[in-house]
């Protein structure tokens, strides 16, 4: 039960939420000289009243909690871990969430208190979607993150497709000044750059299943994400990932992996602010001539004047359409 302004237990610890481990969550206390050893990592329940922002989503990776230990322990993965409740969810400052899958209505947050969103794409194998892309662009947006884009598997392309590639991807370059960074984890191509720009900041990588997400954070925390007591307890590094793992980096700031997807719904997009999404759309729709135009079907209407003459991205307004059209039902 969700109860704010509940007063903190005596001896309660302030902590980082690092990933989930089935209904309990992998916590690193910020008062311990020990990093992410086992000897410091709490592994917490969350309290019966619990001080929070309610929701669907009490906890979440990235969380900053406040726990108390509860005395005992608790084996995972062949390691033995204090025990702790999480009494308080401190108010989150930036989030990344979806619509959660299944016939009810709400909201699934992925991860908290992060900086920006990696959207992670394969140049090949598998194929990337630009639609998935937009729906991330706008997460990010009503999340308060700064997204960018991650091009890995650039070893598999050369020549012709590299350059239809990098072209298709321009519109997020030029129109929309996104970075955009191609890389390979197996040639090790884009790495360097790429880490000097993560650091000192959390950052969440999000993206299809196959991408190569986990052989990314692999390269740029020097195998964290395989050893150590966080991969012991999760059991990550070989498989799949499951859930959101938080991760230091070498030099400063986090990442946290998360989950593939093959779609992503963005949770309380209103039909009436699509529009405000498309920031493409701005310098030409005072010029529609209806002040209430969609930008769909309606005569004299300058954005899709724009797409017809190649100054706005038809894959972008494709997006559009398509967002519309999955919220009108």
């Amino acid at each position: 039960m969700v109860k704010p302004g509940k007063v903190l237990p005596a001896g309660a610890r302030r902590g980082t939420v690092l990933t989930a481990l089935g209904p309990h969550w992998l916590v690193a206390p910020e008062d311990t000289d020990h990093g992410l050893e086992a000897a410091s990592l709490m592994v917490c329940s969350v309290s019966g009243t619990v001080d929070a922002q309610g929701g669907t989503t009490l906890v979440a990776v990235g969380d900053v909690v406040w726990f108390v230990s509860s005395g005992s322990a608790m084996e995972v993965g062949g390691q033995e871990y204090a025990e702790g409740t999480i009494e308080r969810v401190e108010t989150r400052r930036t989030l990344l969430s979806r619509k959660a899958a299944g016939r009810v209505l709400r909201e699934q947050v992925l991860a908290a208190n992060i900086d920006r969103l990696g959207i992670v794409i394969a140049a090949a194998n598998p194929d990337y979607h630009r639609g998935l892309i937009d729906r991330y662009l706008i997460a990010a947006d009503k999340g308060d993150l700064e997204p960018f884009i991650i091009v890995n598997k650039m070893d598999l392309v050369s020549g012709e497709l590299e350059t239809l590639i990098t072209e298709d991807l321009e519109v997020y370059t030029k129109a929309l000044r996104r970075k955009v960074f191609f890389v390979s984890t197996v040639s090790g191509f884009g790495i360097d750059l790429l880490t000097e720009f993560l650091n000192g900041a959390t950052t969440l990588l999000a993206g299809q299943s196959g991408v190569g997400k986990s052989s990314l954070i692999n390269l740029i925390t020097q195998n964290h994400l395989r050893v150590g007591s966080i991969s012991q307890a999760t059991g990550k590094g070989r498989h799949t990932t499951t859930s959101a793992l938080l991760v230091p980096l070498p030099r400063g700031g986090f990442v946290i992996d998360s989950p593939g997807t093959r779609e992503f719904s963005i949770w309380e997009l209103d039909l009436q602010e699509i529009m405000y999404y498309f920031e493409e759309f701005d310098d030409y729709s005072p010029n529609c001539k209806f002040s209430t135009c969609t930008h769909t079907h309606e005569p004299g209407c300058a954005v899709k004047e724009a797409v017809d003459n190649g100054a706005i991205n038809a894959g972008r307004y494709f997006s559009y359409l398509t967002l519309r059209a999955e919220i009108e039902g």
